[in-house]
């Protein structure tokens, strides 16, 4: 038989099952000195002053009970128990003491009525400081609620105003700068270069210019993503698959593209949303190693969500890429980068999802499920409810 530790019986989380059991024994006392004076024949159990301190101690004694029920269940911490039980510990005293002294000084019928003032100013005074005490802790807990709260948002605020800052740093200098690295290595390649080599080494210096002018483009969109309050509206999402879909073959030249995309189809999201398909499209494209790259883009309206499946014929994502493959990367070589983490971040902001389905050496299929909007919903009702032509 394990004993309890000295630690468990004073453990803050058990104050409000004492509390509640000390109102037990109020209510076991109050009872038991009923029974006794009626047992016993005292007059005083029918006195006008015997009745009112019945009817007062009740309410004190359901106070009591419903104040170590409540500390159990509000969302004060158990380190603001101690305190609420000091104040109803300093009432109970404090309200006996003058009592007691009111007592010595006031004649009294009977012992009789001695003990029963005594109980009455236990259970009052325990009551009135239990209260005080719950209210003191509620206040005291909202109150560093709301300090914590307003730090916070003062935390936020400064880290937006630093954000926006390397933000701007990043389009007015570095930005700036690959436009004019990327300008010059496109002269170098027309008119300089008199070798494939060197017109090979100015190809990589624009790819190069043209991949960071991308990342901080992500950038700008990613901290788009995160400024204030989501303000979803209803976006047509066939016209915007059938827009990335051209600019993707408009990017990348040649690519072998098939699409099923039902008209009218439209999705909970805002202006943001465009860029999750239009860098899982040039994902498809940007990794694909076959002689000529193949893309499916197929669209499943359903009542509730919309679905979306992107699929490639390239050489599929290795295992260990997959575990990180929608994270922040750090490596310079790494073949995903920030735009599937952007990807990851937008479509959580539209409380959808964006998964990996299918990967092999056949091809990646990726798949995007965002809220229906009410128009594609009735759209696709309407649909379904309508009779086929004859």
């Amino acid at each position: 038989m394990r004993w309890p530790a000295d630690a468990d019986i004073v453990s803050p989380d058990r104050i409000p099952q004492y509390v509640i059991g000390f109102a037990a024994a109020l209510t076991i006392v109050l009872v038991g000195e009923i029974v006794v004076y009626f047992a016993w024949g005292i007059e005083f159990v029918t006195s006008g002053q015997f009745l009112v301190g019945i009817v007062t101690s009740v309410p004190a004694i359901g106070g009591i009970a419903f104040g170590g029920y409540w500390l159990r269940n509000a969302d004060l911490p158990p380190s603001r128990y101690p305190r609420a039980v000091g104040w109803s510990v300093g009432g109970l005293v404090i309200f006996l003491l003058v009592n007691l002294a009111l007592i010595a000084t006031m004649p009294t019928e009977s012992w009789v009525h001695v003990v029963s003032w005594a109980r009455w100013a236990v259970v009052l005074g325990a009551g009135i400081g239990l209260l005080i005490g719950c209210l003191e802790g509620r206040a005291i807990e909202r109150t560093l609620t709301a300090e914590r709260a307003s730090l916070r948002a003062e935390h936020l605020a400064e880290q937006r105003e630093y954000l926006d800052y390397l933000n701007g740093i990043l389009r007015h200098e570095v930005l700036n700068t690959a436009t004019i690295i990327n300008g010059y290595a496109s002269l170098l390649r027309e008119e300089a270069a008199t070798t494939d080599q060197q017109r090979r080494w100015a190809e990589i210096v624009i790819d190069e210019s043209e991949e960071m002018s991308t990342v901080i483009d992500d950038v700008r969109i990613l901290l788009q993503s995160t400024d204030g309050e989501v303000q979803l509206e209803t976006v047509d999402l066939s016209r915007l698959l059938t827009d990335e879909v051209r600019k993707l073959e408009h990017k990348w030249g040649p690519v072998d593209v098939e699409t099923s995309i039902p008209p009218e189809v439209s999705v909970r999201a805002d202006h943001l949303v465009a860029r999750v398909f239009g860098n899982l499209l040039s994902n498809a494209v940007e990794h694909n190693d076959a002689a000529t790259p193949r893309v499916s883009v197929a669209v499943d309206p359903g009542p509730e969500t919309v679905r979306v499946e992107i699929a490639d014929n390239g050489p599929g994502i290795t295992d260990s890429t997959l575990e990180t493959l929608f994270e922040r990367t750090q490596s310079r070589g790494s073949s995903h980068g920030i735009g599937l983490y952007l990807v990851r971040q937008l479509v959580t902001r539209y409380e959808g999802s964006v998964d990996v389905v299918e990967t092999g050496p056949d091809g990646t299929t990726f798949a995007v499920e965002l809220p229906a909007a009410a128009e594609s919903q009735s759209t696709a009702s309407s649909s379904a409810s309508s009779p086929p032509p004859s």
